[in-house]
């Protein structure tokens, strides 16, 4: 007994001996009271988790509530892109209603220089002797600038420069009066009188006592 009280470890010992024991086996009773996965919300104390606790650069925009991270600046503009490839043509429109018709215009006085107006005479009668007269008007319904010269292009004659045309479609150069005669009958042909700026008389005498007559066509342009 008094040996074994000579051999009594020191009070240094002791507490030596005790904190060896409580490093040893604090992890693994905390691996046995404390089960895999049993700590979260609940456990944690309120500032448990600071910013010491925390990885750098590890939580995402999506791991802080709505609002929470301030908004950085607006950015600089982006250049403009290419332009994008045309549009496909659009269909045709309806068309429009047509317009009412306007008010006619003035009807001209004077026909214009290089205007051709056209038109046919016939001449005809009974004479009961030789020398008789029969005779009509040719209307210009324009008025020249001055009265045309007169051109006859006689039955089978051929037609002066002055007259280019023909008894089917009559011609005369600017300034002339040109009558193309096409038949005629006991007479020595046409002839004119009295050319004025809006017309002339046109006349025949018979050859002999009978019918005669005399017909063809005429053109007179402006001057």
């Amino acid at each position: 007994m008094k040996a074994l009280l000579r051999h009594r470890p020191s009070p240094a010992l002791v507490l030596a001996a005790l904190a060896l024991a409580v490093a040893l086996g604090g992890t693994g009773y905390a691996a046995i009271v404390l089960p895999a996965g049993s700590v979260g919300t609940p456990q944690l104390k309120n500032g448990a988790v600071n910013s010491l606790k925390v990885k750098n650069g590890s939580l995402l925009g999506e791991d802080f509530k709505a609002g929470q991270l301030p908004v950085g600046p607006v950015g600089a503009a982006g250049a403009a892109g290419p332009a994008g490839p045309a549009g496909a043509a659009g269909a045709a429109g309806v068309a429009g209603v047509a317009g009412s018709e306007g008010p006619a215009g003035p009807f001209p006085d004077s026909l214009p220089a290089g205007k051709t107006i056209r038109g046919a005479y016939n001449i005809g009668a009974t004479a009961a002797a030789a020398g008789a007269l029969a005779n009509t008007s040719i209307s210009f319904v324009f008025t020249f600038a001055t009265a045309p010269s007169v051109k006859l292009v006689l039955q089978g004659a051929a037609a002066p420069a002055e007259c280019p045309g023909s008894v089917a479609l009559p011609q005369a150069q600017a300034g002339y009066l040109c009558v193309f005669e096409d038949a005629r009958s006991n007479n020595a042909g046409v002839f004119l009188n009295g050319v004025r700026r809006s017309g002339a008389t046109i006349f025949t005498n018979s050859s002999a006592a009978g019918g005669f007559f005399t017909y063809g066509t005429w053109a007179a342009t402006g001057n």
